[in-house]
């Protein structure tokens, strides 16, 4: 039997490294504003199948957590459920509107598939890599309140949440590779008393 917490760990040294594997070939520390088209392809990518892997790390360090109940917390009373709250989009008509129809739509209002060629911003795969790299660096507090969800949702009798088996783990770190392959066997060892307790 593998130690969760010592599985968990391990895991997130080798996300830590995979991320800055990530930081170093997008240049990161240079913040650039643009990317390759396929470097920026390449990093969503790798950014996507550590958030995965992160997720079900976070997951099942969630589920080895004690926590103590928690307090309810008296109403502060200055909101009245029956008052309706007006906002702007409570203001909008409802129902069908007329399409709009731009310069890039076609006669059915979708978006043409025009590809664009060229750098690609960089902003958005560099915000990813920061969150990501700012939740690993404490990942405690997240999973205290992954933990909180989880028992609100066993509680309220959802099912188990299920993890697949990830695929192109080969294209991984070797190690990162094998940490993603056995994430979905713990995981479903670790949510075996969900429908039992509660």
């Amino acid at each position: 039997m593998i130690n969760p917490s010592a599985f968990v760990s391990h895991g997130i040294a080798q996300a830590q490294r995979a991320l800055a594997n990530v930081a170093v070939i997008t240049n990161a520390h240079l913040n650039p504003s643009t990317l390759k088209r396929t470097l920026a392809q390449r990093a969503r990518a790798e950014l996507a199948r550590l958030e995965i892997i992160i997720r079900r790390l976070l997951v099942l360090m969630a589920l080895g957590l004690v926590l103590p109940p928690v307090s309810i917390r008296a109403s502060s009373g200055h909101h009245s459920d029956t008052e309706r709250v007006e906002t702007k989009a409570s203001s909008r008509p409802t129902g069908l509107s007329p399409r709009i129809m731009g310069p890039d739509m076609d006669r059915d209002g979708l978006a043409t598939a025009a590809r664009s060629c060229g750098p690609v911003q960089a902003a958005p795969i560099l915000a990813r890599l920061a969150a990501l790299q700012e939740l690993l660096a404490a990942p405690e507090a997240h999973a205290k309140r992954l933990a909180r969800t989880l028992e609100r949702q066993r509680k309220a009798g959802e099912p188990a949440p299920m993890a697949l088996p990830m695929t192109r783990t080969h294209r991984m770190p070797t190690e990162l590779g094998a940490i993603a392959t056995a994430l979905p066997e713990l995981l479903r060892a670790a949510f075996k008393s969900w429908e039992s307790s509660g």
